[in-house]
């Protein structure tokens, strides 16, 4: 099922003699084989050393990627990119690999085009994004899947799926099912799924408490610590995995008239020995949260507060106390990932609202047909997201701030189809985020809310109704050229009345063949990537 095509050897230290042999395998379907690589970068991580990137061209089937230090649990990922140095292939060693002086280490690594998974809770969505997007390949969907929710990448060659009460497994030579579902506790709904890493583990946060799962055995451990809405695993400073899981997450604010509150709390449960453990209070109202995976370091966002932070102390301690260190100000900000040493989070500038019967707040009104009393009348500047890449060390972010999105409304009465009402955007909420390997591209899924009272030509005579319309998007960001490098609008949903105003009927226009959903329209609720962190 597997095609051999390079072989790495690289030199492991500069005073020890020592041999790394990287064997690249690749599906055989080629729909799911990476094609047009031409050069090919060795990453080199390890908890006792920063990250080692070398590149060099493939030339036939091998290529010499050089210098490597000598060091013990190296974990070992390659990309491979393409003429015009887009990302056409990924691949991760399955288990972290020993470089020992004057030995040769053989390593198998299986190779994957950088797929992107997408759910509604219902189907799970694939982009491939070494595809044009007008490709009709460029967007698929999975079968053989019972209500996906979520979906991690796993040891390189699997992509773990949780369903609402189980998990399943995808080979990702042949995107297909296999093996038999892996059930959790009786009562458990899942919520979100973390991988463990440097294992073949997950932890799974449900309505129960924490599970930790090996997938390849089955056993399913669980932590009966009460409902977690969040996971994200990582290492303590004594080298031990914990998962950590938030309690009570705060939904960021949906739009400028909406009010955000709430008050979380963070529990932390040990990967080995999973055991119930009482929650810390974190003090604030935390929407995500995720930790390094070589080092010491929770980070969440505070979206009534407009921060990044640090969660500092010890939550693995019963009596430790933990304190949030902003790290960056970040206006409603929603979702994170740490990908190597920064810390990757988006949030949303608000809009501006223009409002009637009083000043626009949380009590303002908006819906079709209009309320009484203090009531949205229109937009005027659309909101938009911003991305940062964060160092760990709380330097100066890379701010990425992206144009807001307007949306085209049409007149179907229109013969011509050229009457048409752009809206700015009211509120956008990012609702999940996956950084891709290499951390160049940064994938969101979003919701955004769009609206427009009605404008009376007399009275009893509307001229254009009102409108009230909501979308969904996955959007892949290139960090690199700040830019917004593919677009799919999921789903545009409309309400307009009333139905006899003089300009009728209204509908969403359609997008661009580039920008279409091709499988449906959809409202996304969580993101993955093969190899991907979240």
């Amino acid at each position: 099922m597997r095609l051999t095509i390079v072989a790495a050897y690289l030199v492991a230290g500069c005073t020890t003699s020592g041999s790394l042999e990287l064997e690249l395998t690749l599906p055989t379907a080629p729909d799911l084989r990476p094609a047009g690589m031409t050069t090919v970068t060795v990453l080199a991580t390890s908890p006792d050393m920063p990250q080692t990137a070398n590149t060099s061209l493939l030339s036939g089937n091998s290529f010499t990627a050089g210098d490597l230090p000598v060091d013990t649990n190296v974990q070992i990922n390659v990309l491979l990119r393409d003429v015009s140095s887009r990302l056409v292939g990924v691949g991760q060693a399955p288990d972290p690999v020993d470089i020992v002086g004057n030995q040769a280490t053989k390593v198998s690594i299986p190779v994957r085009r950088p797929f992107i998974y997408t759910s509604n809770g219902t189907n799970l969505f694939t982009f491939d994004p070494t595809l044009d997007p007008r490709d009709p390949k460029f967007q698929n969907q999975l079968s053989g899947l019972a209500s996906p929710q979520v979906a991690v990448s796993l040891g390189g060659d699997r992509l773990v799926v949780a369903g609402p009460t189980q998990l399943q497994v995808i080979d990702t030579a042949t995107h297909k099912v296999t093996g038999t579902p892996i059930a959790l506790p009786a009562g458990a709904t899942v919520a979100d799924v973390a991988a463990v890493p440097g294992t073949h583990r997950v932890a799974v946060a449900h309505s129960l408490g924490i599970s930790i799962v090996d997938i390849d055995t089955a056993m399913v451990q669980t932590a009966m610590v009460g409902a977690i809405d969040r996971v994200t695993v990582g290492p303590t400073a004594a080298g031990k995995l914990y998962a950590y899981g938030l309690v009570g997450r705060a939904s960021p604010a949906s739009s400028a008239l909406a009010s955000c509150t709430g008050s979380s709390s963070l529990v932390a449960v040990s990967v080995d020995s999973p055991a119930v453990t009482s929650p810390h209070a974190l003090g604030q109202a935390v929407s995500g949260i995720a930790a390094a995976s070589d080092r010491p370091m929770v980070f969440a966002t505070l979206p009534c507060v407009g921060q990044v932070a640090r969660i500092d102390g010890d939550p693995t301690t019963e009596i430790s106390t933990l304190m949030l260190t902003k790290i960056s100000s970040l206006d409603n900000a929603a979702v994170l990932a740490v990908a190597g040493d920064r810390v990757l989070a988006a949030g949303t500038k608000a809009s501006t609202a223009m409002c009637s019967g009083g000043a626009c707040g949380p009590t303002t009104k908006f819906a079709c047909p209009e309320t009484n009393g203090n009531r949205l009348s229109f937009v005027t500047e659309g909101a938009h997201m911003i991305v940062q890449a964060i160092p760990l060390d709380a330097s100066a972010p890379i701010v990425l701030e992206l144009p807001e999105r307007k949306e085209t409304m049409i007149d179907q009465g229109d013969p011509a189809m050229q009457h048409a009402q752009v809206l700015h955007s009211l509120g956008i909420v990012p609702l999940d985020m996956v950084v891709l390997p290499g951390g160049q591209y940064v994938s969101i899924i979003t919701k955004s809310t769009y609206y427009i009272e009605r404008l009376d030509l007399t009275a009893g005579t509307t001229l254009l109704p009102c409108m009230l319309s909501t979308t969904g998007d996955w959007l892949l960001l290139d960090l690199a050229s700040s830019s917004i490098a593919q677009r799919v609008r999921t789903q545009c949903m409309l309400t307009w009345t009333p139905a006899n105003s003089v300009f009728a009927p209204w509908s969403c226009e359609t997008p661009s063949d580039a920008e279409k959903s091709t499988v449906g329209d959809y409202m996304p609720t969580s993101v993955g990537a093969l190899f991907g962190v979240r």
